[in-house]
């Protein structure tokens, strides 16, 4: 589901990005889309799927934004130059049938049967971003009260701007990117214990926290209308430290993870 979360992030970049361009609005506004996404079945897979996603995004003015995929944020500081405030986020589960509700092409993964499920999470904390000329610094730390239980910071940067190939101007962006997780969130997505031994035949595994995966994401955010907003992004991720490392990756996925897709909205206010 981290896959799907990063649709919503697009989305939800896409709409800020095409607001800005519009009048200021200081009321509520709602946007409705759907893409297709082309990403690993779960976290740490070699097979990939495409999903269908939808998605809705709620805002008020600039201030306060609110979506399930994307949780909720309120930017308590918000300039020119700096945005912060609090963020709540929500982790859909993993489990161990493999199941996908949104994918359309492929069979649901084998390889966590006999792992427990991880259910899913709430995570509340903060973000902070910082906008120097054409650069953006973001940091977003979250602590999970249910579900994995565990901790995870995301640190960029992203470089935009405009290019003028027909009609409105694109809208891109472009940056490096890492994340931060804690043992818990390691041992609930990448641990293997006795039991789940056993029972997925996978070698015993203590995965403690660390740097859990680093990589690179680019958008292209296309103004087809004052309404209309298509969005193409893709990404690579490999996971590292103790995620990488981790038997259910090295014997039956990955440590590198792609992402493509593109994304339509509308705005209806």
């Amino acid at each position: 589901m981290r896959h799907l979360l990063t649709v919503a992030v697009v989305a939800a970049t896409a709409g800020q990005a095409i607001a800005q361009e519009r009048p200021a609005n200081d009321g509520w506004s709602l946007t409705v889309g759907a893409g297709g996404l082309l990403a690993p079945a779960y976290e740490g897979d070699d097979t990939y799927r495409l999903s269908i996603l939808p998605n809705i995004q709620v805002a008020h003015g600039d201030t306060l934004f609110a979506s399930v995929q994307d949780g909720i944020g309120y930017r308590v500081i918000n300039t020119d130059d700096v945005r912060a405030g609090p963020i709540a986020r929500i982790k859909f589960s993993r489990d161990a049938d493999g199941d996908q509700p949104f994918a359309v092409t492929g069979d649901d993964s084998a390889d966590l049967v006999g792992l427990d499920d991880v259910d899913t999470s709430f995570e509340l904390g903060g973000f902070v971003e910082y906008e120097i000329g054409g650069m953006t610094l973001s940091a977003e730390a979250r602590q999970a009260v249910s579900g994995h239980k565990g901790f995870v910071a995301d640190l960029g940067v992203k470089w935009s701007g405009r290019v003028s190939l027909f009609g409105p101007p694109v809208i891109w962006s472009a940056g490096p990117r890492v994340r931060l997780v804690s043992d818990d969130f390691n041992d609930a997505y990448f641990g293997v214990n006795s039991n789940e031994s056993i029972a997925s035949g996978l070698p015993v595994y203590n995965a403690e926290g660390g740097v859990h995966s680093y990589g690179i994401g680019a958008t292209a955010i296309m103004p087809i209308s004052n309404t209309w907003t298509a969005v193409v992004f893709a990404g690579y991720d490999k996971l590292t430290g103790d995620a990488g490392d981790s038997p259910l990756v090295q014997l039956r996925g990955s440590e590198d993870q792609a992402t493509l897709g593109i994304f339509l909205s509308y705005t209806l206010f």
